[in-house]
């Protein structure tokens, strides 16, 4: 049950960054990362996703999620895989957590899940785990 994690592709990196750029303009930000996060926050809250979308949505907001994490508090990208699941993920070697931000959106989307995801934010910075270990969130 180990996690088994890449580095991403040239190509997969620019469609993240192509994605999180599709968010800035559906949210209208393109703010700080703490400003980002909010506007996903709000969105979720104050809108009902069209479930015929929720792949796509998990997609652009799991990805302007994630750079929000990267640029703030300089975790990385990498294409995961535990089991049956696998999938991008924003990821930290050095507090060991891992968190699959597309698959997270898309379920809050499809099952109306509470959105942590601001909160989860504000907490990054106090997360230990294993050094180089990969500890699932979401």
């Amino acid at each position: 049950m180990s996690i088994i994690a890449r580095e991403l592709t040239k190509a997969e990196e620019a469609e993240i960054i192509r994605l999180k750029e599709e968010g800035e303009v559906m949210l209208q930000t393109d703010g700080t990362p703490e400003e980002r996060v909010a506007k996903i926050a709000e969105y979720i809250k104050k809108t009902s996703p069209d479930l015929d979308l929720a792949e796509e949505l998990g997609y652009v907001l799991g990805s302007l999620y994630g750079e929000a994490v990267r640029e703030k508090y300089n975790w990385k990208w990498l294409f995961v895989s535990e089991n049956d699941l696998e999938g991008y993920a924003i990821t930290s070697k050095d507090h060991g957590y891992t968190f699959m931000v597309h698959d997270y959106f898309m379920q809050v989307i499809i099952q109306n899940k509470p959105d942590n995801s601001m909160v989860l934010f504000e907490l990054m910075t106090d997360m230990t785990g294993n050094r180089n270990g990969f500890r699932m969130i979401g």
